[in-house]
This record gives structure tokens, C-alpha cells and sequence, in this order.
């Protein structure tokens, strides 16, 4: 029966008496197609001829109300656009469903390990600490579909995260805004709204000036040789090593045995790669008599490639994809951060422990370029061992820059640390 569809008669249609269904042709958009029943239910559908045949079939729209007349009519117009240009209808709607369901199904788990797979690692150089700071995140969402996860998920996540540890929070956030930004994107579409795009960040940062005095030089650098202070060994020795050389706590927490030169000569250094500077160039930095002192003990054996490596075996529990799995990985910079601020319910902070006022790693490196100064050190030669340089053309091609000028201030550091700690290193 051909009519033309309103919203008045769909209300209102049943079948005749005694019908098990009736359908109406829709007169205004041909092939849609209403069924009733005489259960009440109303059922759009949009009905063609397979090409070259005498053949009709049909694609369930939906029922009504669920979908309103107006989308109805939107699909059916959909549908005969698709035929005009010799497409079949069925498949397509089942090619959307099965992506439907794909994407249904997605967590932020597998999302996740897609985005470092294919985005972090050949993107980014320091791709690792992606995939720390998507650790807590992966933790309190893994096993939810991504697409199910709302911005007042992620607001009451970072809210309490902030609340210890802020500057964390905000790196955090940032990181998984760029993840649904990626997962957003066309090719993808594993989520419709990036569901960090409106949020402010949590955590509240400071300009941050704090240098520890030497009374907690003592207690922290004696502290950390307490056996019961809850923090592994390579995260104590590798907090020494940023006190006593001024280095960045990546880069402390990254050191590998094949970096160090002249190891037991008199000028012994640390070459660290690019890869792990802040301004990505190699540079040098010329170890003290302290500094050497950390990493004998560090070097086991002579087959131990990390300085301080991970006691969990790397990232042999998050991406399972280390090429050289019977080798540990270094511990990783959040480590450090970790280890000094402790997990709520689960073990206390070095700071605790000490009972210290608030400090972070990068805080051990301020610290020791204030001892170095106030020890006689002057400004620039101090500003050059922290690898703070001016860009210019001078500094892309001088990778030895002020070396003699850098030793003799790991020098000046290791004598003014070895003086308030008395003999016990």
C-alpha cells in the first residue's frame, strides 16, 4: 500500500483486522517501507531490486519511534545513493556493524598498545616514558571500552591523582589528550570525542627553588644506605649519582655501562647520546672521585650492561616487546619520582621515611650546582656541566664544550659533598 508517511499517521496506524502485519510505501522517498503488526510493532525497512534480477530485498532501517520518520527517510535516501552507484546496500551495513562491533569492543588497554606501537616508538624518542605515563591511566581504565569512557572519568581520575602528585597529573593529562587526539583521527574513529578536550589541568605548578641544606644532604645520603628505606638499590644509587654530578634524573636513571670512557684512568667520563638530551646532542660529562665511587658499586659484574637496572625486568610486564628479553632494562625517571613520593596503601616515600620536607630528583640537581657555586665554581663554567648553553652555531658543532672547565666543577662538587658527608660515602 502506497502512502505518504507522517508522523501523525505513525502514531496512530494499526494493521486492518484479522492482518498478522501490513507495510506502507512511503511515497515521498521510494523503497522506504513501514511493517506493522498486529503486536503493535512498527519496523522501517528499505526494499530494492538486485541488479539483473527479479530479486527484492530488504535493509532493516529500525523500529519507530527509535528512529524517528525524518532518519528514516535520511537512511533510505542513503540507500538509494548507494545504488545509483552500484553499491549493495546489505554489505555496506554490515561492513558498519562489523566496525561498529570492532570498535565496540576496543579497550583502553589495546588502544593503548596500539598508540605506542604506532605512534610513540617511530615518533618519539623518548617513547618509554610514554608508557610510564600511561601506567596509572591503563591501571584504572584497561579493561573498559574505550569509547565508553567519559570526561568525568578522566576529571575524577586526575583530580586525586593531583592531589599527590601534580606536576605528574599534568603530564599525565596532557599524554592521553594526544592519545584520543590520535585515536580520534580518521582511519582510526576508535572514539567520537576526545574526552580530555575541555578539561583545565588539576595539578597546581609551581616555579620551583627548593635546594636542600646540607643537614639533609646527611640525612639523605646516609639515609639511603638504611636497609629497611623502601626503595630498591639502583633508585638509591642513582639519586646519588644526580647529587654528584649535577646530571638530568633521566639520564641517571638511563646510564648504561658502554657510555662510560676512561673508566678507572684519571679522567674518567660519562658520554651520554642525543637521545637522551634535553637539546639532542651528545655531550660529555667528566666523572668525580664520588661519582665513580656509585658506579663501581652499581656494576655488579662485568656482563651488566644498565648502571642501575630495573628489578622488575624492564618492560617485560608492559609491552612485552623487548628484543633482548634476558637482558634487564635500566629503571625508568618516573622511578625516582616514585620512589621518593611512595604509593598510598602500598609503601612509604623515601621522604617519609627521612622525614624530609618536599623534594624532587630534579631538586638533587639544583641542589648540587648551589653546592658547586657556593664552593668556589664560577657561574659559567657551572652552567656548562648542567648542559644550559645558548643556541647558536657555536654550540651545534662544540660537543667538548668547556670540558677542562666541567671536570674541574665535578671536582669542586665531589670535595664540597665529600666535606659536609664526612668519611662515609
Amino acid at each position: 500500500m502506497k502512502k505518504r508517511l507522517t508522523d501523525v499517521f505513525l502514531k496512530t496506524v494499526k494493521t486492518p483486522a484479522g492482518a498478522q502485519r501490513t507495510e506502507y510505501h512511503d511515497s515521498e522517498v521510494p523503497g522506504l517501507i513501514l511493517r506493522v503488526t498486529d503486536k503493535g510493532g512498527k519496523t522501517f525497512s528499505f526494499h530494492y531490486k538486485i541488479v539483473g534480477t527479479k530479486k527484492n530485498v530488504r535493509v532493516t532501517i529500525g523500529p519507530y519511534p527509535e528512529v524517528s520518520l525524518e532518519d528514516a527517510r535520511e537512511r533510505a535516501r542513503e540507500y538509494r545513493t548507494s545504488r545509483r552507484n552500484g553499491e549493495d546496500p546489505r554489505v555496506e551495513k554490515k561492513a558498519k556493524i562489523t566496525i561498529t562491533q570492532q570498535v565496540a569492543n576496543l579497550t583502553f588497554d589495546t588502544v593503548c598498545d596500539e598508540y605506542i606501537e604506532k605512534y610513540s616508538k617511530p615518533n618519539i624518542s623518548s617513547w618509554k616514558n610514554d608508557v610510564q605515563l600511561l601506567r596509572r591511566p591503563r591501571a584504572e581504565f584497561g579493561r573498559r571500552p574505550i569509547e565508553a569512557l567519559t570526561d568525568d572519568d578522566f576529571a575524577n581520575f586526575l583530580e586525586e591523582m593531583a592531589e599527590d602528585t601534580p606536576v605528574q597529573a599534568n603530564r599525565t593529562q596532557s599524554k592521553l589528550y594526544q592519545l584520543f587526539k590520535w585515536a580520534k583521527k580518521p582511519g582510526r574513529k576508535y572514539v567520537k570525542v576526545n574526552p580530555l578536550e575541555d578539561l583545565d589541568h588539576f595539578g597546581k605548578e609551581e616555579a620551583r627553588e627548593r635546594v636542600l641544606e646540607d643537614d639533609e644532604i646527611v640525612t639523605l645520603w646516609h639515609g639511603l644506605y638504611d636497609p629497611d628505606l623502601p626503595a630498591e638499590e639502583p633508585v638509591r644509587e642513582a639519586l646519588r649519582l644526580i647529587l654528584c654530578t649535577m646530571v638530568r634524573p633521566g639520564q641517571a636513571a638511563g646510564a648504561l655501562r658502554t657510555e662510560l670512557k676512561n673508566f678507572g684512568k684519571d679522567d674518567p667520563q660519562w658520554h651520554i647520546p642525543k637521545i637522551r638530551v634535553k637539546k639532542r646532542r651528545d655531550i660529555i660529562v667528566p666523572l668525580n672521585d664520588v661519582a665513580v665511587g656509585i658506579i663501581k658499586r652499581s656494576l655488579k659484574d662485568e656482563g651488566q650492561i644498565p648502571v642501575f637496572p630495573s628489578p622488575y625486568g624492564g618492560f617485560k610486564e608492559i609491552e612485552k616487546r623487548v628484543e633482548r628479553q634476558e637482558e634487564p632494562a635500566p629503571i625508568l625517571r618516573n622511578s625516582l619520582s616514585q620512589a621518593l613520593t611512595g604509593r598510598p596503601e602500598h609503601r612509604m616515600g623515601i621522604r617519609e621515611f627521612l622525614k624530609l620536607e618536599h623534594f624532587t630528583p630534579h631538586d638533587l640537581r639544583r641542589t648540587a650546582a648551589t653546592l658547586a657555586r657556593r664552593a668556589g665554581a664560577p657561574r659559567d663554567h657551572v652552567k656548562a656541566t648542567l648542559d644550559h648553553v645558548e643556541d647558536d652555531v657555536t654550540d651545534i658543532y662544540d660537543k667538548y664544550n668547556m670540558l677542562p672547565e666541567k671536570t674541574a666543577v665535578e671536582n669542586v662538587l665531589g670535595n664540597e659533598l665529600k666535606r659536609i658527608l664526612g668519611a662515609k660515602l
